[in-house]
């Protein structure tokens, strides 16, 4: 077939849709078809030999950035109507597709519910009343309408989770038939980092984490979102009298704040801010679990990183990704990031008991040769094969997958 992928960058750098593109484009290529990414750019290397780079050229208005992903879609449909595709994938805010990759979820539901993140009831409504007012809000439902409203191009839905199926159905009215369910996959590091015993020490000594100690591993780029100030009030709870409890806080370069918390509560000593890391390999080598108390995530592929390097997990139940843990045996999906009792409660008994840590060390790490990219790109590429060339749009849809 002759594909086209609609998006507006493409690079592991930029973000998990521009990352996942590239993968797929790779393999779509490998498996034969004539592949074509109609993109503002692409990072060196991300775009493989044989698959073909059209550049959707984008002038800049100054003082208009909120306005760049609508008239990127637009610009994008104008170049693929130029030419005749058997399929077309889009990504993110983009309308002129067959199959929509919905990594980042539905824009409605980010909304709702990063709101939660303000504890304070008065934060709350003023930030909702901001985006009420703001701009960029205003183009994104502008795009909403064009992808599902009611003279939008009929089109496919591959959702990362049921969490965010169920969001597709909710704040869009799509049937269940019109949405199909792959969850994301990680790419193995040849040598499985939880057997590298020098790696960890040497980060461990370099944090000044003893060999006794627990380590908490928290890695995220948006710190407010993905649940740190939660994370550090229940840290301080459960480890008032753990002092071999320590905190690792790693993936965003703006911590100033979070960093103020930390001493506000009294445990700055015993919190690691590493700011953006480069290579992470070491990171998750000298940690013991991984806790994400995310207020909304699509499915975070962090969750299945953590596991595959043998570490527990803890989130909660706005990450799509707790769908691929069973909370007690792998790790603990907890209510909500304001439950601090309850996530104070499982971050104790993780310090405090080796034996169950290692257990669900040795679970986690079996489960996630489960979540593989190769074998999510089987189960992408089976909802594709759906498509033909006389008709580009499923002859019978998949139904959802179940929970890995």
């Amino acid at each position: 077939m002759k594909i086209a992928l609609n998006i507006e960058w493409v690079g592991a750098r930029r973000g998990g849709a521009e990352k996942y593109a590239g993968v797929i484009a790779r393999e779509l290529h490998n498996a034969g078809h004539d592949v074509h990414v109609f993109a503002r750019g692409a990072d060196p290397g991300e775009v493989p030999d044989g698959v073909t780079l059209h550049s959707v050229v984008v002038n800049k208005w100054p003082g208009c950035g909120w306005f760049r992903a609508f008239r990127f879609a637009c610009a994008s449909e104008r170049a693929l109507k130029q030419e005749s595709f058997d399929l077309i994938l889009g990504f993110n805010k983009t309308w002129y597709q067959d199959v929509y990759i919905a990594v980042a979820g539905a824009q409605p539901a980010v909304v709702e519910h990063s709101l939660q993140r303000f504890k304070c009831p008065w934060r709350r409504t003023f930030h909702k009343l901001g985006k009420v007012f703001s701009p960029k809000q205003w183009m994104f439902k502008l795009i909403e309408r064009r992808q599902f409203g009611p003279e939008a191009r009929p089109m496919h839905v591959i959702a990362p989770s049921h969490f965010v199926a169920r969001q597709f159905h909710e704040y869009h009215g799509l049937p269940r038939s019109q949405v199909t369910v792959v969850y994301n996959g990680i790419i193995p590091t040849i040598a499985l980092a939880a057997h590298d015993a020098e790696a960890r020490a040497a980060f461990r000594r370099a944090q000044g984490i003893a060999d006794d100690d627990v380590a908490l591993l928290f890695l995220a780029r948006n710190y407010e979102l993905k649940g740190l100030e939660p994370l550090l009030e229940a840290f301080a709870l459960t480890t008032e009298a753990r002092s071999h409890a320590k905190l690792v806080v790693c993936g965003g370069r703006r911590d100033e704040w979070f960093q103020n918390k930390a001493k506000e509560l009294g445990i700055a000593s015993r919190v690691r801010f590493l700011g953006f890391v480069e290579d992470v390999n070491q990171v998750f080598l000298g940690s013991d679990a991984f806790v994400l108390p995310t207020f909304y995530d699509p499915c975070s592929l962090v969750v299945p990183e953590a596991m595959h390097y043998g570490l527990p997990v803890v989130t909660t139940e706005q990450n799509g990704a707790a769908e691929l843990l069973q909370s007690g045996v792998d790790g603990f999906v907890v209510s909500s990031p304001w439950n601090l009792g309850e996530l104070a409660e499982v971050l104790g008994r993780l310090c405090d008991d080796g034996a169950m840590r290692a257990c669900m060390a040795d679970e986690a790490r079996h489960r996630a040769e489960r979540f593989t990219m190769e074998t999510r790109l089987k189960e992408l590429m089976g909802v594709l094969a759906q498509y033909d060339r006389a008709m580009p749009k499923p002859r019978t849809v998949p139904a959802p997958a179940q929970a890995a």
